[in-house]
This record gives C-alpha cells, structure tokens and sequence, in this order.
C-alpha cells in the first residue's frame, strides 16, 4: 500500500500505518453500509422502518460480538505477560484469570466508555490515543516487559493503542470529568456551605471560639478533625551512616541490619509544607487568626472547611471538616442502563 493511504479503523478514517485485520475491513464496510441504509430507511414510511432496523440490529451484533472477542484475546494475552512476570509459587494462569474474569474486564472498560460519551459527550480521540501511547514509551519503567506486552499483540500498533492504551485514556477523562462535575457533587458542596454559614452566624453572634467548633461538629462529629501544623520546614530524612541508631545496629547485627523501629526516634510532626502548593496557599492567606474560618475548599476526594483554633509563628493548629464526595465506583455501578 503507498505511504499516506486512509484506511477505516474501528474509530474512525487513519493514516494506515501496518497491515489491516480481517475485523477492521468488515468493521468500516458495515460501518458505511449501516449509516447509508439508515439515511434511507428514514426516507420510507413508518410501517417499513421497525422491520428493516431490526435487520440493521442483525447486521452489527456479530460483528459487536467479534470486537469483544478479539478484546477479550488481546486482554488474555497482556494478563498472561504480567502473570509470567509474577514471581514465587502460583496458580495456573487458567485459574487466576478465567475467561469470565477476562470478559467481565473487558466488559467494564467498555461500560466505562460508554459513560464517558453518554454522560459528559466525551470521546476518545485518535490523538489523545496516539498521545499516550507516546507518554508509556517513554515514562515506562519496565522497557523489557513493555516489549513483551507489544510482542504479544503480535507488534500492532492499532491493538496496543486500544488494548493498552484506550482503556487508560478513557478511565483518566472519566475520572477528571467525574471529579469535577458540579451538579453530581452540589448536595456535599451545600452541606459544607452550610457548615461554613453556621459557623460564620455563631462568630456574629460572639460565640466563643469553643462554641464555634461545637457548632462546626454538628451533624459531622467523624467527620471533623484537629491538627497542628509546624510552620518551620521539615527536616531532612537520616539515611546516612551519621545515623547513630543505625550505626549501633550495624555494630551488633553485621552490614546488611535494618532498623525495623527505633525507640528513641519521635514521631514525625505534621508540617505545613507538607501540604499541596495550592492549599498552603488559601490557608496562609486565610487563617490568620484563631477563629478565622476558611472558604469552602474542593478537593477531587471531597469540600474541605478550616477553622483557624491558634496561630503562632511556628504553628497553626486548625480543625477541619471534612464532607467526601460521591463514590466514583458507587457512582459508576449505578450507571448500568447505559450499554457500551
């Protein structure tokens, strides 16, 4: 074939870039004739059109159940790669991976793909696709296995770009549109506002700072937590021989001892630098004083409000309420009408 020619895919008109299986020609000439045949059942009248649909429902099933075949042996066979990978006594392949564990899996990217376009009108593009593909060569720290999963999709580019590549794609824009979806997540977002203007009404009020967190813990006992944050910047971790425990140990165990526990060591402080960048950020400007209240602060995991207890040059000691989001996998599970 010359350089350059289009080829149909399974998504969609690419550049050709290798040889073209059986299934993808049968996939893009059913994928031509479905649309045009559609085009004109919608031109006849209405006592033809639920007979020849169903005709056109025939047509696609099989070759529905041939893409999910051919996922399903793909999958097969990056599990068996990783398996050969694991190391110690194990199970046959055939029995920790059953063909119904590996459909059930197949099963699951599908459904998830599907939400994505059903849900938030998302598809997965050619160039996102050829995007990752390029992000797991060069980021992988298993060049060797990645070459053995690629010699078992029989080194095609196309099946390494849906088996490996797709699902990985679809579960990131699933997750970042899931986590970011205001009206999916307003019912926790008005409980922590709602938290924040009692707390806010009780310091209108003169309520002492005791009352206030009295008032934060309402209805959110296991859901409030107090911390202390040293301003300072942590210090550095001791991994070096200066380590006079470990120096000990050594002494009296040989080169190749470890410190399990040390009982002199203290436990680690909670630092404030330690948080992310943003939220030191919104804190440092926002927490001033004790009993300064924060804004409501959104996290992927959940709304997080902060009520400032004492703030010192090399402290600031805080509680903090806490209202999770929306389960992703409940919320996934619960999108079960919608078929891939």
């Amino acid at each position: 074939m010359r350089r350059g020619r289009m080829v149909w895919q399974p998504f969609g008109l690419r550049p050709f870039s290798g040889p073209v299986s059986y299934a993808d020609r049968r996939r893009g000439i059913l994928s031509v004739a479905v649309r045009s045949e559609c085009a004109r059942i919608k031109r006849e009248p209405l006592s033809n059109m639920t007979t020849k649909f169903c005709l056109l429902l025939l047509m696609v099933s099989p070759v529905i159940a041939e893409d999910l075949s051919a996922l399903c042996a793909d999958r097969t066979a990056i599990e068996r790669v990783y398996y050969n990978h694991r190391l110690g006594e194990k199970p046959p392949f055939e029995q920790v991976t059953p063909p119904a564990l590996i459909e059930r899996l197949v099963k699951e990217d599908l459904h998830k793909e599907a939400v994505l376009k059903k849900v938030y009108d998302v598809e997965v593009s050619d160039s996102q696709l050829d995007a990752e593909v390029r992000r797991i060569h060069t980021t992988t720290r298993a060049p060797e296995t990645l070459v053995e999963l690629e010699a078992a999709l029989g080194n095609d580019t196309n099946r390494f770009a849906r088996a490996v590549a797709r699902p990985i794609v679809v579960e990131r824009l699933l997750r970042e549109r899931f986590e970011n979806d205001d009206k999916l997540h307003a019912p926790e977002r008005r409980q922590a506002e709602e938290a924040r203007g009692s707390l806010l009404k009780a310091q209108q009020e003169g309520a002492p700072l005791a009352k206030q967190l009295g008032v934060l813990k309402q209805g959110h006992t296991n859901e409030v937590t107090e911390t202390t944050w040293t301003l300072g910047a942590p210090p550095q971790d001791k991994t070096g021989p200066e380590n006079r425990d470990e120096i000990e140990i050594k002494k009296r165990f040989g080169e190749k001892a470890q410190i399990i526990a040390s009982p002199a060591s203290e436990k680690r402080k909670s630092y404030f630098e330690d948080l992310p960048p943003r939220l030191q950020e919104v804190l440092r400007v926002q927490l001033r004083r004790a009993g300064d209240v924060s804004a409501v602060i959104e996290t992927p995991a959940g709304f997080l409000l902060y009520v400032a207890k004492e703030r010192t040059p090399e402290t600031l000691a805080v509680a903090a309420l806490t209202i999770p989001k929306r389960g992703y996998e409940q919320w996934l599970t619960e999108q079960k009408e919608i078929a891939p």
